[in-house]
C-alpha cells in the first residue's frame, strides 16, 4: 500500500512538472504570436496613412495638352539649292551636247577612278587620301571606260595649286586624260569632242564614240 501511495505521489509530481512546462511554452508561443500580430498591424496602419499618388498625375485632364515626349527623330539636314553650281551646270550641258555618245558624271571622287594596288594599312591610307579629292566631271564611253577627267579652272589665286598638282599627277600615273576648262572662256560645242577625246588618227578629228 505504501509503494502504491509513493507511486501516486511521484507520478503526480511528474505530471505537475510536465503540465507546468507545457503551460510555460504555450504562454511563450502566444506572446511571440501577439508580438508578430502587433508588428503586422503597425505596418498596415502606416501603409493606410501614406498619401496616395495624385490622380491628376495619372489621369490626363480633358482638353489639356499632352506632356511633351523627348524626340528621337533626327533633325533633317538642309537641302542644297543646286546640285551643281551655275558654271558647272553650263559645262555639264556643254559636255552632254558636245559628246552625246558618251556619259558625263559630275562630282566624282578621285578614289572611284584610280585603282590602288596592294593591301593592308598602306592601301587604306592611300584610299583615305584619295577620298579627300573630287573631280568636277568624268567622261566615259558607252562601255563605261574612262575617257577623260574634266577639271574647272579655279578663280584667280594659287591657294589650291598643291591639290591640283596632286590630282594631275595621280591621273597621269593612272593614264587618265585630264582636261582643264576655263569657265570664263569655255570651248565651243564643235571643240568639245577634240578637247575631251583627243585628236583622231593622223592628227585628224577624233572618231565618234
Amino acid at each position: 500500500m505504501a509503494w502504491f501511495l509513493l507511486f501516486v505521489v511521484v507520478g503526480g509530481a511528474i505530471f505537475a512538472v510536465l503540465a507546468w512546462d507545457y503551460r510555460k511554452k504555450a504562454a511563450a508561443r502566444e506572446a511571440e504570436s501577439q508580438k508578430r500580430f502587433a508588428a503586422l498591424m503597425r505596418v498596415q496602419t502606416a501603409a493606410a496613412r501614406a498619401p496616395e499618388p495624385s490622380a491628376a498625375a495619372a489621369v490626363p485632364v480633358p482638353g489639356a495638352p499632352a506632356p511633351a515626349k523627348p524626340s528621337t527623330a533626327a533633325t533633317p539636314a538642309p537641302v542644297r539649292d543646286r546640285f551643281l553650281g551655275q558654271r558647272e551646270t553650263l559645262l555639264y550641258y556643254l559636255l552632254r551636247t558636245g559628246v552625246p555618245d558618251h556619259e558625263v558624271f559630275p562630282n566624282v571622287p578621285l578614289a572611284s577612278v584610280v585603282a590602288v594596288p596592294g593591301a593592308g594599312t598602306e592601301r587604306e591610307q592611300q584610299l583615305r587620301r584619295l577620298a579627300q579629292y573630287h573631280l568636277d566631271f568624268v567622261v566615259c564611253d558607252k562601255s563605261m571606260r574612262i575617257v577623260a577627267a574634266i577639271e574647272v579652272e579655279p578663280a584667280a589665286g594659287a591657294g589650291a595649286a598643291g591639290e591640283r598638282r596632286f590630282v594631275a599627277d595621280t591621273l597621269n600615273a593612272a593614264g587618265i586624260r585630264i582636261v582643264r576648262v576655263n569657265p570664263a572662256a569655255p570651248p565651243r560645242r564643235d571643240q568639245v569632242r577634240a578637247l575631251v577625246c583627243g585628236p583622231g588618227p593622223s592628227g585628224g578629228p577624233p572618231a565618234p564614240g
